[in-house]
């Protein structure tokens, strides 16, 4: 994506602060969060902004999301749904085939130079195909 779509941002030339609470809870971080919510709202790039923060954004009010409705709203996407086919990520194959490497009788150091990850993630591993 176009980092271009930010210069045309509602928020270019507001207070930054505005998008960040100073504090997590009450009437003063509503009335933050709500006027941020303002900006967001007649922004004409919201919708790219709502994709890239999150990822990219991880505190804050962007796209017209606090960060945790952005998480919610990550989740929700990835979330299993009937008829949908959900891919791996390349943490679950990885730790599948450090997972079959053991079981073949690999050492933990082996496994942990093979699959890139630390010794710790490879015991932890094998406690699972222990338990």
């Amino acid at each position: 994506m176009s980092a271009d779509w930010r210069a045309r941002a509602a928020c270019v030339g507001e207070d930054p602060e505005l998008f960040f609470p100073v504090v997590e809870e009450g009437p003063l971080c509503e009335d933050q969060v709500a006027a941020a919510k303002a900006v967001c709202g007649r922004c004409a790039v919201r919708d790219a902004c709502l994709e890239w923060s999150t990822t990219h954004i991880h505190v804050g009010i962007a796209g017209g999301l606090t960060a945790e409705e952005r998480r919610a709203a990550r989740a929700e996407s990835l979330a299993p749904r009937p008829g949908r086919i959900r891919q791996p990520s390349p943490r679950e194959d990885i730790r599948a085939a450090g997972l079959a490497l053991l079981k073949r009788g690999e050492s933990n150091q082996d496994v942990a130079v093979r699959c890139g990850v630390t010794d710790r993630t490879v015991e932890r591993w094998r406690a699972a195909i222990s338990a």
